[in-house]
């Protein structure tokens, strides 16, 4: 399924503004202050309605160039699937940030099977993105991609399980005990790909700058503490 129209348009007026950045500062031994935050979280919190209000709230405070943008699993992977759009992402890193990615991949993911290549290229996406800044990116293990890059915030949404039960319930007409059984297996499958084949243990809470219960505060509440946090942190 191709990318919407007017997603395109948004994407690509990113790329143009990252793409112009990275001529100003290919010869700087920098890389952009931009911020960008990962959300990590537990299935059926909501996490890409946060995101959405985050953008909302960041987006208001102050004019930023490129506009914020939150990106979630089903767009990510469309632009990994999209080359045309993949080759323009990756020609916005300068050398010194494509130097850090390839140390990355030697590195952290060196050991990936043969099965899950495309994994890299996903990876690949997200890093970039955080290095260009003013993206929040959801799940795709985004907070470990780019855990040494300085400019990042991370925050893990949790909720009670009868909670996200309900929620799902409520908004989907989901029977119950299918919720529950759903709730289960995709926390399971997130974190035990995650365990296996990255090392890397979602649920520790030294992950994360910031841990929310959606279960106490409604997704309006949860994006105006983010934002909160990002301008005592300076990073605003």
């Amino acid at each position: 399924m191709p990318i919407n129209k007017a997603m395109e348009k948004h994407i690509n007026n990113q790329v143009t503004f990252w793409s112009q950045q990275k001529n100003v500062i290919e010869n700087i031994e920098a890389r952009p202050k931009k911020p960008f935050i990962t959300i990590s979280r537990e299935y059926g919190v909501g996490a890409f309605e946060v995101a959405g209000k985050i953008v909302d709230a960041l987006n208001n405070l102050k004019k930023s160039e490129p506009e914020w943008a939150a990106y979630d699993k089903k767009l990510l992977d469309k632009i990994v699937q999209d080359l045309g759009l993949s080759k323009s992402l990756a020609n916005t890193l300068t050398s010194s940030a494509r130097g850090q990615l390839t140390e990355l991949f030697q590195t952290s993911f060196s050991k990936f099977p043969t099965q899950v290549a495309i994994y890299r290229k996903l990876a690949e996406t997200v890093r970039t993105m955080a290095y260009n800044g003013n993206v929040v990116i959801v799940g795709r293990a985004g907070n470990l991609i780019t855990k040494d890059m300085s400019n990042g915030f991370h925050v893990r949404l949790i909720a009670p399980a009868k909670w996200k039960i309900n929620r799902l319930t409520q908004l989907y007409g989901t029977p119950f005990k299918e919720a529950e059984q759903a709730i289960v297996i995709k926390d399971k499958e997130r974190d035990s790909y995650i365990k296996e084949f990255l090392k890397f243990d979602n649920a520790d809470p030294l992950n994360y700058h910031l841990i929310l219960n959606m279960g106490y505060i409604s997704s309006d509440e949860a994006a105006g503490i983010i934002k909160e946090a990002l301008i005592s942190l300076k990073m605003m």
